[in-house]
């Protein structure tokens, strides 16, 4: 799940599998307005930011960087695929 409407950079722990992440720091910067909670995996709210996705098969990768060019998140969430009641798949 990808949103922007707040001024920084978030990614939360998966909820029920679903991961977020929010990218509202290329914009409008409101440095300082990020509070971490119990679910936020990391935050960057110093500096305006930018975030690059790609989908490879299974995989997606991601990269968060600033301004500056300081890469302050990245990574890769794999696909899988989860059954299904009634015993088919589900992806």
């Amino acid at each position: 799940m990808f949103s922007g409407h707040d001024h920084v950079y978030e990614r939360v722990l998966p909820q029920h599998g679903i991961y977020y992440f929010t990218e509202g720091a290329s914009g409008s910067l409101r440095a300082g307005n990020l509070t971490p909670s119990a679910i936020t995996a990391t935050g960057f709210d110093t500096d305006r930011s930018f975030m690059m996705v790609e989908i490879a098969g299974d995989d997606l990768y991601f990269q968060t960087t600033s301004r500056t060019g300081v890469v302050v998140d990245s990574g890769v969430i794999t696909r899988t695929i989860r059954p299904v009641a009634g015993g088919g798949a589900h992806e």
